[in-house]
């Protein structure tokens, strides 16, 4: 298992997710997907302002981790919900100011010109229109197959159990190759199940930290430079890329839900 982050370790990660979910925001907003933009766009916001609360407390605190985190938890609790239920956004970048003013709300007032000024541009949301509950709906349907969550976590854990047998399979005849492929799917659909089962236990219900972990965990595996040779040492590659890209916390939760090797 991968070393706990150091403290610039931390905040270097804090502003490269900033970078990865601003540059999956617009991508999602160039295919015309307001969700998916939304999402990622509320997801480079909140590492942004994590890495302006982890600086200053840093510099203020005895224990900056431990004052962090409950920082951070409290913070999570109050975006959970990322539309706010009080107010009628007419486009995605409306939508995502008034997600950044709950936001700045749950901040010190010492802190919240630094974070505005952390956050990105988000003009490229202009032109897309506000999600609405049955975009959100229908976002819901596509991620989970029409399952209800629950069901597709389980779903998912199924599929990865048998995609990691046939890996095995794929190994014992000699294709190393293919079978590293097999485990990397079978351990992307275990993936999908640790995310929505973890975004219900922070009562996201949109499941926007699932798009945001996703892109997070799976660009960390596309910027490998490379993978060692054998099966056991690739996979085991493969899956601290998978749990860098979640951060100490969540990835050690998911490496816990992953089939021996």
């Amino acid at each position: 298992m991968a070393a706990r982050a150091t403290a610039e370790e931390f905040y270097s990660r804090c502003l490269g997710n900033v970078s990865v979910l601003t540059d999956a925001a617009r991508r999602f907003a160039d295919d015309g997907d307001a969700v998916g933009a939304l999402a990622a766009a509320w997801g480079a916001d909140t590492y942004a302002l994590q890495a302006i609360v982890w600086e200053r407390i840093l510099v203020a605190s005895s224990y900056p981790q431990r004052q962090f985190f409950r920082v951070a938890e409290a913070l999570v609790g109050a975006l959970a919900a990322a539309l706010p239920a009080d107010h009628e956004p007419t486009s995605a970048s409306d939508a995502l100011a008034a997600t950044r003013a709950g936001m700045l709300d749950a901040c010190e007032p010492s802190l919240r010109a630094d974070v505005q000024a952390a956050w990105a541009d988000a003009s490229y949301l202009d032109a897309l229109p506000a999600p609405t509950t049955e975009d959100l709906v229908a976002s819901i349907a596509a991620r989970t197959g029409g399952l209800g969550p629950e069901a597709f976590a389980m779903q998912r854990r199924k599929e990865s159990s048998d995609a990691m047998a046939g890996a095995q399979a794929v190994r014992v005849k000699g294709d190393t190759v293919a079978a590293i492929q097999g485990a990397y799917e079978a351990d992307l659909l275990a993936l999908e199940a640790y995310l929505v089962e973890s975004a219900l236990a922070l009562s996201d219900n949109a499941l926007f930290t699932v798009m945001v972990r996703w892109e997070l965990a799976t660009a960390a595996v596309a910027a490998l430079p490379g993978l060692p040779d054998g099966f056991v040492a690739a996979v085991t590659r493969i899956r601290e890329a998978l749990a860098a890209g979640l951060g100490d916390a969540e990835g050690a939760r998911l490496q816990a839900t992953l089939s021996t090797i």
